[in-house]
């Protein structure tokens, strides 16, 4: 895409922006203004794919934002560290959890200007394997059931046949979450270390176990904290 369809495309971006939320006017401006100056047609493509984005997505929400909390000078600030995020960002998932960390923000009956900074930076510093692990926590049964039943279980019934032994085990957390990942456990132990230092899962969830006759997977259930709980809610839209 030519550097001129660009500018084209994130002008108009930023005139349907500015129509719903004004207060952001000045800065959407700012920001092109000084990607354009980079000379960097990477970031300017980034920065048009988040403004359009950003237009589409708050059409859509228009009803919901919370008016008091867009229009203090705080939020201004938000809006540039996450334009800047995304910018600065190679992969595409993550450039789309900053926005919906801006967008949950801006929805959110309640939320300081300090939580969503905190929120964009934790994502900033998150990689793959970590913000998988979330997804994993966040519905463990769930994300089993729609890759293929990795983890089994061993009481499951087989057709045609009458279970006769009912097999009670106990199931060790950070194997049974290696399995579903398909990942070493010295990887998934490392990124669990971070995951607990920002208390995003609960302390010393490496050392967890289950002893049970039910579903395996019942092993990683119920681990992450509110905090967690949270900032899934605030990235998964």
């Amino acid at each position: 895409m030519k550097k001129e369809n660009v500018i084209e495309k994130g002008m108009v971006a930023i005139k349907g922006i500015t129509a719903m939320i004004p207060v952001l006017g000045g800065t959407l401006t700012s920001v092109w203004s000084d990607i354009d100056a980079i000379q960097a047609k990477r970031k300017h493509e980034r920065l048009e794919e988040f403004y359009l984005s950003l237009e589409m997505e708050v059409q859509k929400i228009k009803e919901q934002i919370n008016e008091s909390y867009i229009n203090q000078p705080d939020f201004l600030d938000v809006f540039e560290q996450t334009a800047r995020h995304i910018v600065n960002e190679r992969k595409e998932e993550k450039r789309i959890l900053f926005r919906n960390i801006l967008l949950s923000s801006i929805t959110a009956k309640e939320c300081s200007y300090d939580k969503t900074e905190k929120y964009l930076r934790i994502l900033e510093q998150m990689n793959g394997l970590e913000l998988l692990i979330l997804r994993i926590l966040q519905n463990p049964s769930e994300f089993n059931r729609q890759n293929g039943e990795k983890i089994k279980d061993p009481n499951a019934p087989t057709p045609g046949y009458r279970n006769l032994i009912i097999y009670t085990r106990t199931y060790f957390f950070i194997e049974m979450l290696s399995e579903l990942l398909n990942a070493a456990q010295e990887d998934v132990a490392e990124s669990i270390y971070y995951l607990e230092s920002n208390r995003l899962i609960v302390d010393n969830v490496s050392l967890s176990k289950l002893q049970t006759n039910g579903h395996p997977i019942r092993t990683l259930e119920d681990k992450l904290t509110s905090k967690g709980k949270d900032l899934i809610a605030f990235i998964i839209r």
